[in-house]
């Protein structure tokens, strides 16, 4: 059996693979976040063994950014697990006793922690589901991003013409808008 650690990051993740005699049969294998490299990661896994079912690969749930790995190793017929990065984090702190923490270290942690067999999987909702908390989560943003830029306009607002609002209510209303378009015409 063969446990591949990979610690999870913006622009590119650390793999490692540890054998069944705690042997690194990769260590420190970089790969970007894009296709291309999560393909060589395959294609050094399939030099290994060309069993898929001899790999167990682990990975921290970390915001959306382990998702594409995820997705693509899954398709491709690994047995893939998501930790909690708390999990790994005390599994790392009871093993070498401190927290040392890098990008090496957490993928070597992890395959050492699946290895272990003392984890305990992460769940990963339907794809339907995970496109709604994207599009919840960006419309979130957007509303923030309205109430600022509104903030922003109605203080200019008052600085520049501060019986606008005694005139309209509204200053976002198609009356307002109109009277502020007419008034920068100006």
């Amino acid at each position: 059996m063969y446990y591949v650690g990979i610690d999870i990051a913006k622009a590119f993740h650390i793999a490692c693979v540890l054998d069944e005699s705690n042997k690194l049969v990769i260590k420190n294998l970089r790969i970007e976040s894009e296709i291309s490299d999560f393909s060589l990661l395959h294609s050094e896994l399939i030099n290994i063994d060309a069993d898929k079912s001899k790999f167990l690969i682990g990975m921290e749930a970390t915001g959306l950014l382990f998702e594409n790995l995820y997705l693509f190793l899954q398709n491709q017929g690994y047995n893939v697990v998501l930790l909690n990065p708390y999990q790994t984090n005390r599994f790392r702190e009871m093993d070498t006793m401190k927290y040392v923490k890098n990008d090496n270290i957490d993928s070597q942690m992890t395959a050492a922690l699946l290895k272990s067999g003392r984890y305990s999987e992460g769940y990963v909702s339907e794809d339907l589901y995970q496109a709604i908390k994207s599009l919840y989560r960006h419309k979130a943003t957007l509303m923030q991003e309205m109430k600022s830029a509104k903030r922003q306009v109605s203080t200019t607002l008052v600085v520049v013409f501060p019986e606008f609002e005694q005139i309209i209510k509204d200053s976002f209303s198609v009356s307002g808008m109109t009277l502020s378009r007419e008034v920068s015409n100006c």
